[in-house]
C-alpha cells in the first residue's frame, strides 16, 4: 500500500541480466526485501510468468515528494541497494531479460531515461541523473565520483552510528521534484532523516549538463516512471563507495553483502 498511489503489486524479474538469473524479491507485508541479485518492480497487477510493460506503475512525480525507509546493515563495500525509476511503462522491446526492462545503461539490452534515488550501502550514498543513453549520468552524495568531485556529506553524518543517519538502523528516505513556473523540473532535492536525531542530510541536484534546464527528465517525470528496487555486488565499486579524489569511505571492494535490504513505508505528495 503507498499513500498516495493505492495498493500496488510488486513484479519480481527472473533474469537479472540475460543469461544469469536473478535473485528473489520478497514482499513480507509491504516491506520489500530483494536479497541478492534480484530486482523487482512496482505493477498495478502481476500474473505469474508473464510480464507486459503496460502494467507496470509510472508515477508521474513531476511536482511531487516521494518518502520511503529503507535498511542496509548488512551491505558493505561493494555492495548496492538501489531505488530508482525508469521510463519502463514506455518501452515496448520486450529486452534481453524478457521483462520489458530498460535503463540507461542497456542492462537487459534496452536504453531509457533513469533516476538513481539511492544507490547505497551502509558506507557510501548516491542518486544521481541519467537521460537515456547516459550511462555515467551525474551523481552526488558520500563516497566514490560525485558531481565537481565534491562530497555533499561525510562520515560523521553518514555510515554505522554516525550522528545523523545511522546506518545500523532503519532510516528515512525523501525525494522531490519541484517545478519551475514554466512547469520544468527544478531540482531533484534529496533529504535523509532519521528518527531520534536531530540533524538530517540534505543536497540538491540542480544542474545536470547533459540535460540542460532538465528539459528531458522532466518529459520524463511528467509521463510517468516506474519505481524499481534491486540488490546487487561488485569488486569493482569504488565509483559508489571508494575514497574518489580522498575521504571516501572504501579503499577495497570487500563485498560482504550479508542479508537482503529493506525498503517499506512509500508515500506520495506534492512537493512544497
Amino acid at each position: 500500500s503507498v499513500a498516495g498511489a493505492g495498493t500496488l503489486a510488486v513484479v519480481a524479474t527472473q533474469v537479472n541480466m540475460p543469461g544469469v538469473p536473478a535473485g528473489p524479491v520478497r514482499n513480507v507485508g509491504g516491506n520489500i526485501l530483494p536479497e541478492m541479485w534480484g530486482r523487482a518492480y512496482f505493477a498495478k497487477g502481476c500474473t505469474s510468468g508473464t510480464y507486459n510493460n503496460s502494467d507496470y506503475e509510472a508515477w508521474q512525480l513531476l511536482g511531487k515528494k516521494l518518502t520511503y525507509t529503507t535498511e542496509l546493515s548488512q551491505a558493505g563495500c561493494g555492495c548496492n541497494a538501489a531505488m530508482y525509476l525508469v521510463s519502463m511503462r514506455q518501452n515496448s522491446e520486450v529486452s534481453g531479460c524478457g521483462d520489458y526492462y530498460c535503463d540507461a545503461n542497456s542492462v537487459c539490452g534496452v536504453n531509457c531515461h533513469e533516476i538513481d534515488i539511492q544507490e547505497a550501502n551502509k558506507y557510501a550514498w548516491h542518486s544521481a541523473l541519467h537521460k537515456q543513453w547516459d550511462g555515467n549520468g551525474l551523481a552526488q552524495g558520500y563516497g566514490g565520483w560525485v558531481r565537481d568531485n565534491h562530497f555533499d556529506f561525510d562520515q560523521e553524518e553518514y555510515g554505522p552510528g554516525a550522528r545523523c543517519v545511522d546506518t545500523t538502523q532503519p532510516f528515512q528516505v525523501s525525494v522531490a521534484f519541484p517545478v519551475n513556473a514554466d512547469g520544468r523540473l527544478r531540482a531533484m532535492e534529496m533529504t535523509l532523516s532519521q528518527n531520534g536525531r536531530d540533524c538530517e542530510i540534505h543536497y540538491s541536484m540542480d544542474k545536470y549538463p547533459a540535460d540542460e534546464d532538465f528539459e528531458l527528465l522532466s518529459q520524463a517525470l511528467r509521463a510517468g516512471m516506474t519505481p524499481v528496487v534491486s540488490y546487487w555486488k561488485s569488486t569493482d565499486m569504488l565509483w559508489l563507495d571508494g575514497p574518489g579524489l580522498g575521504g571516501g569511505p572504501c579503499k577495497e571492494d570487500t563485498v560482504h553483502c550479508g542479508s537482503s535490504p529493506q525498503f517499506y513505508g512509500f508515500s506520495i505528495e506534492d512537493a512544497a
